[in-house]
């Protein structure tokens, strides 16, 4: 990696990804980039016949943001021994991350998957969702402080040909980490069987002969990701959806990053039905890159 954006809002939440950011510019050598984004004001309406109420309180103070974010990139200096450069950009959040990300050709981008007004811990704030559907650029959401590396990595794939470009970039973003590849299957035919009435013991046989396929698939697939290298990875294989999967992987290896591709599809049924990697990113409760 050459270049990290860590975004912002001064939340407690927005503290831990400025310091895991913090963290992988040191080990990497990348250049850090810290961004907080005010907005132009809460109400559209603070001026004209409404400013008398408001005064200035309603425009945002770029330089009392200016000193807070170079405060914050003294203190991650001083603990990680990296230099940040700052950056103030009024905006909509979402839209200033990604612009701004891809102006940089940031290799990564990092931010808390909630900001100020989230209510749940495990709630995904709107902004980070709507960063992770822009970036052209992996994206890793932080939940957890930064004790140190990441350490064990969970890896989900789906063995298409794309996701040998997720499982590349994070062997080379985590060169000294463990890694599990996590993957669910389920037989093209198995619907059709069970609408047939199949009995348990033929979809028995047919779920088990698929699950040998899956288990040769994964391992083909981590030779194409390793290439001549001789780095090895664990594996877990399930029967079923990938959501249910991945969350039963999680509870058991207790990773402490969770590693998934993002496929492009029609933006109408991310939003209307969600997706695998939307469930996840809300649902788990572990840190979560997400790599186009």
């Amino acid at each position: 990696m050459k270049t990290i954006l860590a975004a912002t809002d001064f939340s407690a939440w927005a503290h831990y990804a400025l310091e895991r950011a913090a963290q992988l510019a040191r080990a990497s050598g990348a250049e850090l980039h810290l961004l907080h984004v005010p907005r132009h004001g809460l109400w559209s309406q603070g001026t004209g016949m409404f400013s008398q109420y408001f005064g200035d309180g309603n425009s945002p103070s770029v330089e009392g943001d200016r000193a807070r974010l170079e405060q914050a990139a003294a203190a991650l200096s001083r603990r990680f021994r990296v230099k940040a450069q700052c950056h103030v950009v009024p905006g909509k959040p979402a839209d200033e991350i990604a612009t701004f990300a891809s102006a940089r050709e940031a290799d990564l981008v990092v931010l808390a998957n909630r900001g100020q007004g989230g209510l749940r811990p495990a709630a995904v704030g709107g902004t980070a969702l709507k960063v992770l559907w822009r970036s052209l650029a992996p994206v890793l959401m932080v939940r957890q402080p930064t004790e140190g590396a990441y350490r064990k990595a969970l890896l989900a794939t789906d063995l298409t040909g794309r996701s040998l470009h997720v499982g590349r970039t994070v062997c080379a973003m985590l060169p000294k980490a463990s890694i599990t590849l996590v993957h669910a299957f389920r037989g093209e035919h198995e619907t059709a069987l069970e609408l047939m009435g199949a009995d348990r013991d033929a979809l028995g046989r047919y779920r088990a002969d698929r699950g040998v396929e899956a288990a040769a698939g994964l391992k083909a697939y981590w030779a194409e990701v390793r290439g001549t290298g001789r780095r090895r990875a664990a594996e877990y294989l399930a029967h079923g959806h990938p959501v249910p999967a991945v969350i039963e992987a999680v509870s058991e290896l207790a990773p402490d990053l969770v590693v998934f591709g993002k496929h492009a599809g029609a933006r109408w049924q991310e939003q209307v039905l969600g997706s695998v990697v939307q469930n996840l990113a809300q649902q788990l409760e572990t840190d979560v890159l997400v790599i186009p």
